[in-house]
């Protein structure tokens, strides 16, 4: 007859002491990674769409579709108290062979988007304008405003006054940073960078 396991005064098999460090240890790996996978990825770069410029209506504009790669990380960290601001810097310069290139405008925009816990609302504050616009749905509220961008660079007389022929060049400098230090970040990490993403420069060139 072939041995009988091992009886607990209950009558159950008794575990060995090699399966209950195992199952241990195997308990306390789960404890460990549970918070991790709980944590959001950030996001990490810039995406942009649609970079064009328009000068029919007499001033110099461009216009730009901005987002990130990983919305749902961007989505996360407002929810957990993050207010993060896009500046936008508009330059355009007269290009030179020989020598630098000529400034003829600069121009900084910036827009504030954070989240409101008491309604629950995402608000996004865009350029110039005091009154945020607000929505509980953090893609279509970035559809209707960052997605649609555009930058008053100058009037269209700066490049008139330059040599014909002359080729020109409008820089867009894109950054997007904490407004301040959120409480999980400050807990987490003792030096942390104040760019949510890495800033980013977009170019246009173009003749007259």
């Amino acid at each position: 007859m072939a041995p009988c396991p091992l009886q607990s005064e209950a009558g159950a098999p008794r575990r060995s002491r090699p399966n209950r460090a195992a199952a241990f240890l195997a308990c306390l790996m789960l404890c460990l990674l549970a918070p991790l996978a709980a944590l959001a990825l950030p996001p990490e770069h810039f995406v942009t769409r649609n970079l064009g410029m328009d000068m029919r209506t007499g001033t110099i504009t461009v216009r730009v579709g901005v987002s990130v790669d990983n919305e749902q990380g961007l989505y996360d960290m407002l929810k957990d108290g993050a207010s993060v601001q896009l500046t936008a810097t508009v330059k355009l310069e007269r290009l030179r062979t020989l020598w630098s290139n000529v400034p003829l405008a600069e121009q900084v925009y910036t827009s504030i988007l954070r989240h409101n816990p008491l309604t629950r609302e995402f608000l996004l504050y865009m350029p110039g304008e005091a009154k945020p616009v607000a929505d509980r749905d953090l893609s279509r509220l970035l559809a209707a405003t960052w997605y649609k961008l555009s930058f008053p660079v100058g009037p269209v007389d700066l490049l008139r006054q330059a040599e014909p022929g002359s080729g020109y060049r409008i820089s867009l400098d894109l950054s997007l940073q904490h407004t301040e230090v959120p409480p999980w970040l400050a807990r987490a990490f003792v030096f942390w960078s104040k760019n949510v993403v890495e800033p980013v420069t977009l170019t246009i060139p173009f003749s007259f």
